[in-house]
């Protein structure tokens, strides 16, 4: 993913030369199914045995990436086909979000923590990873970066595959699986619903989560690049300088969740303080610190994002049963990532309403009051961590 994040942006705007509004509407194009699938993906994903239907969603890339390889050999790609891609390739991943997520439904509640943690390093080491293969597109061929991403999701598929075998005696004592016609569809969706509206704590952990896609993750799509270019009069260079520090920071935060015997007893509390302090860490870099001072806000601010990250993952497995957590799991994540470019945009209209500074101050004002609200009213302010029994 990690890879894609930089090779799809770059066929547009670096092979074919496209403009920035051209670049906004293929970004959208993968988005956009995201949004519109993933909360179907995670009622399908209950249904299933998730080995399995993980493994065959891994296959189904090559669809996507598979096409736009034979595209690059016949050397005859444009901006339409792009769009295929880019749709396809985002349609796919609406439905492997909640599949994966609910794999960490096998992990002891008292280790949750600790598992969400190892995901999150991995995950964001990978996508290191990525970037620095897709930064080598200036000597290396799209069509062989295309032909390593293929590799990768074929392995992918078959390490989900050996890892979370489909056994015989566990499919005989599966349940007898429901129609797949759209009003049952739409009625387990429905029951996934129901489960944050009644256990409050959850569906106030998704209003925060929200509240952390629009506020905090929309400003960081948008205000980090123009920290760059407007407060610093940096360029591409200083802006993933900031992207890597961002990174270590969550990194950090994660190694250290994964060496702790138990989570922090008052996880709710400290994810709502988490979400207090990047609120905070906007004021300040909206005062425009000298270099030395940003790169340790950046870094604290990737701290804190990876830590609300682990929280945010780890409460929500603990507290929903097995079979609806595909479908609890993608309602999460519609939450946490339609709340992002929802924020982006507001953002991108703010600055240019008020000015830049002005609105980091905004938006560090709105979430001081978001926190404080949560903090007096909110059962999530009261939840507690499973602990670990000591024997």
């Amino acid at each position: 993913m990690g890879l894609q994040k930089v090779l799809y942006p770059w066929l547009v705007v670096g092979v074919l030369e496209l403009s920035p509004s051209y670049l906004g509407l293929a970004q959208l194009a993968v988005l956009l199914p995201s949004l519109l699938f993933v909360l179907p993906g995670g009622v399908v994903s209950d249904r299933m045995h998730r080995g399995s239907w993980l493994s065959l969603l891994y296959l189904l890339y090559f669809i996507p990436v598979g096409g736009l390889s034979v595209l690059f050999w016949l050397g005859n790609v444009s901006f339409i086909q792009l769009i295929i891609f880019g749709t396809l390739f985002g349609t796919i991943t609406a439905f492997v979000q909640p599949a994966r997520e609910s794999l960490l439904g096998y992990a002891a509640p008292e280790l949750m923590h600790q598992v969400v943690a190892k995901v999150m390093v991995i995950q964001f080491i990978a996508q290191g990873a990525g970037f620095i293969f897709a930064g080598q597109l200036d000597i290396v061929d799209p069509l062989h970066l295309l032909s390593f991403q293929l590799l990768v999701f074929l392995l992918s598929s078959v390490f989900i595959r050996r890892s979370h075998p489909l056994l015989p005696e566990v499919e005989k004592k599966q349940p007898p699986k429901t129609s797949s016609s759209i009003k049952n569809l739409i009625t387990e969706l429905k029951q996934g619903l129901v489960l944050f509206q009644h256990n409050k704590s959850l569906l106030h952990l998704i209003f925060i989560v929200f509240a952390t896609g629009f506020l905090a993750f929309g400003v960081y799509l948008v205000g980090v690049p123009l920290i760059a270019k407007q407060l610093y009069g940096g360029g591409a260079t200083l802006y993933a300088a900031l992207q890597i520090v961002f990174t270590l920071g969550i990194i950090t935060v994660n190694l250290g969740v994964m060496n702790l015997n138990n989570m922090f007893l008052k996880a709710g509390r400290l994810m709502v303080l988490s979400f207090l302090v990047r609120g905070t860490l906007v004021a300040l870099v909206a005062l425009k610190p000298s270099l030395w001072l940003l790169f340790p806000l950046i870094y604290i601010w990737g701290v804190f994002s990876g830590l609300s990250m682990t929280l945010g993952r780890t409460i929500l497995h603990n507290e929903i049963p097995d079979n609806m957590r595909s479908r609890a799991a993608s309602i999460y994540q519609l939450c946490l990532y339609g709340g992002a470019p929802l924020g982006a945009l507001v953002c991108g209209l703010t600055v240019e309403w008020i000015g830049l500074q002005n609105a980091f101050f905004a938006i560090a004002f709105i979430t001081l009051a978001i926190s404080i609200v949560t903090a007096l009213r909110s059962p999530l302010w009261h939840v507690k961590s499973v602990r670990r029994v000591k024997d």
